[in-house]
Order: structure tokens, then C-alpha cells, then sequence
């Protein structure tokens, strides 16, 4: 068995070490990573290609410098349009803290792509996020999804939402898919986790619709609300001003997002 000497029968340098060993081991360990942290992610650009297997390239919007999992935005986009320009535009109004993923679709003409079928986008979302996971690893956090959709992606994402309400709990419908809850849905959605829903109009016939399924959602036990904002058709910066003033509404009660600012 060890004995333990003395540090009085040692020589001094030898016992000053051992006196001052205790402060230095605390000092080395508050210097290493707290458990948990991850190595900040770096890459060339916020934004990054993404090789989804089966499906044309995503766009993914990166928080870079991130040392803890962060959560995930999906963007849908409408027709005729491109998955990279919705990135752009949801890292400006949320910031570069959390992934968002923005699938290509299918090309409708040359440049400007689409949606294809609820099916086959669903098919494509996950394996975007499926190559996502296996490209960022820890860096990206479980679900739940904050689910965007845009004009006919808002269509889609109201589909997706219905499906799959735990793992999209919180959903933006914009300029689409107002009138995607019936009340037994809404219903299903609060039951199985779903947690709130936006629909952001830009037309009365849209407010009006999204008006009533916020009624169907809010009795089932969820939150909703519908707004009607006097806006063109394009994600400009007056609509993007617009709705960044009701994503503190749809953030809350989530720690894992910083709400934009007003």
C-alpha cells in the first residue's frame, strides 16, 4: 500500500509543488471546454449548398461561430422561385443563430423553381434534414421544427404541420394556407404537440379564413393568430418589417430562439 509522506520530509521545491498543484488543477480545468460545447462551426459563407440524396441541392443558412446545438428553421418558398433567395431574406429577419433549410423543389423553367407534390417534398425535406444532421452533426439540435412557408409553400407547410404537429409545432403560414385547419384538425394539432400557428395575409379573404382557423386552433388548445398587413406579393423589406414584428409571438415560449428585434 501507498503511505503517503509528509511534505515537510520533502525536498521545498518538490513540496511548494504540491502545495501549489490543488490551484493549478483548478485552473487547467476552468479552462477546458464545459461539457457539452461543441468547436465553433466555421465555414467559407453563412450560406452553404447542401447535397440532398435524390433531389436537387438545398440552401442552408448557417450560424456560424456556434458552440451549442442550435434549432432549425424549414423555409418553403412559392412558385417561381428560388430556395437561396428565402434563405437570404430568413437570416435577415431571425439572424445567424439557427440553421435554416431551404429545399430546392423542382424546376418549373429555366432558373425559378417550384414544389412538387406533398409527397415528394415531404420526401425531399427529409432528406434534407437527413444530410443536414449528417453534415453538422451536434452542432444541430432535435426537433421541434419552426416550419415557414411562403405563398403555395405555405400550402405545403400546413400539409406537413397537419401531419406531423410535434415535429413542427410552430408554423408561419404566409399568403397561404389560411384555410388549412378544419376544426378537427386543429384539434389533432394541439393533441399530438403542435404549439402555434401565424397565419400573416396580405388580402381580406385570407385574414378572414386564417381568422376562423385561429378560433378552431385557440379552442383546441393551441395558439393562433391571423393578421392582414397592406403588402405586395414579394418578400420586400416592408413584408419582411411586417412580419419581423410577429415573430416574438411565434418564438414565444421556445428559449432555444432569440425573437428579432421589433
Amino acid at each position: 500500500m501507498w503511505q503517503a509522506l509528509p511534505i515537510v520530509s520533502l525536498p521545498r521545491a518538490l513540496a511548494s509543488l504540491l502545495l501549489t498543484l490543488p490551484l493549478l488543477m483548478s485552473t487547467a480545468c476552468s479552462r477546458r471546454p464545459k461539457p457539452g460545447s461543441l468547436a465553433p462551426l466555421t465555414a467559407p459563407s453563412w450560406a452553404a449548398p447542401l447535397e440532398v440524396k435524390g433531389f436537387g441541392p438545398a440552401t442552408v443558412a448557417l450560424p456560424l461561430a456556434a458552440t451549442t446545438p442550435r434549432p432549425i428553421v424549414v423555409v418553403l418558398h412559392g412558385a417561381r422561385d428560388r430556395a437561396e433567395w428565402q434563405c437570404g431574406t430568413f437570416r435577415g429577419l431571425l439572424g445567424g443563430q439557427v440553421f435554416i433549410l431551404c429545399p430546392q423543389g423542382r424546376e418549373v423553367e429555366p432558373g425559378f423553381y417550384g414544389l412538387g407534390t406533398i409527397d415528394a417534398t415531404e420526401a425531399e425535406l427529409r432528406a434534407g434534414l437527413a444530410a443536414l444532421k449528417a453534415r453538422f452533426g451536434a452542432h444541430v439540435a432535435p426537433s421541434p421544427i419552426l416550419l415557414i412557408g411562403y405563398a403555395e409553400g405555405a400550402e405545403v407547410a400546413a400539409d406537413l404541420a397537419r401531419q406531423e404537429p410535434s415535429f413542427f409545432a410552430r408554423v408561419a403560414l404566409l399568403r397561404g394556407g389560411a384555410a388549412s385547419f378544419s376544426s378537427s384538425s386543429a384539434k389533432i394539432f394541439a393533441e399530438r404537440g403542435g404549439k402555434r400557428v401565424l397565419f400573416f395575409c396580405t388580402d381580406v379573404p385570407c385574414e378572414q379564413e386564417g381568422a376562423q382557423r385561429a378560433v378552431f386552433l385557440t379552442r383546441a388548445g393551441a395558439a393562433a393568430k391571423s393578421v392582414k398587413r397592406d403588402l405586395g406579393p414579394y418578400l420586400d423589406p416592408p413584408f419582411v418589417d411586417a412580419l419581423r414584428g410577429e415573430m416574438p409571438w411565434l418564438l414565444e415560449g421556445d428559449a432555444r430562439f432569440v425573437a428579432p428585434r421589433r
